[in-house]
């Protein structure tokens, strides 16, 4: 797959609410975003993590992505690639672009 998932990581991967939103415009095209080495740069076994505890719900909201790319900026928390896959798990994104959170 265009992924780079192994059968492992893909059962992984599914889980979370990613199954349901598979059909949804523009859910796969923000997912390969988070993929891009010009964007987030995930690694495959970055992208299976950072999509646990909710991420798959809120990926094409509005405001959610540029959120998360605001939380790798410098001027912001300026969290590393490892750092950021391990803060958004653990409820993160329910509350990411709500307002005082950050």
């Amino acid at each position: 797959d265009d992924l780079g998932l192994s059968t492992a990581q893909l059962v992984t991967f599914m889980c979370g609410g990613v199954a349901a939103r598979l059909t949804d415009a523009g859910f796969l095209e923000a997912v390969r975003a988070l993929r891009a080495p010009d964007d987030l740069g995930l690694s495959t076994e970055q992208l299976v993590t950072f999509m646990c505890n909710g991420v798959a719900a809120r990926l094409t909201d509005a405001g959610f992505l540029e959120a998360v790319r605001a939380l790798r900026a410098p001027d912001d928390l300026g969290l590393s690639t490892a750092q950021l896959v391990t803060f958004m798990c653990g409820g993160v994104a329910a509350r990411l672009t709500d307002a005082g959170f950050l």
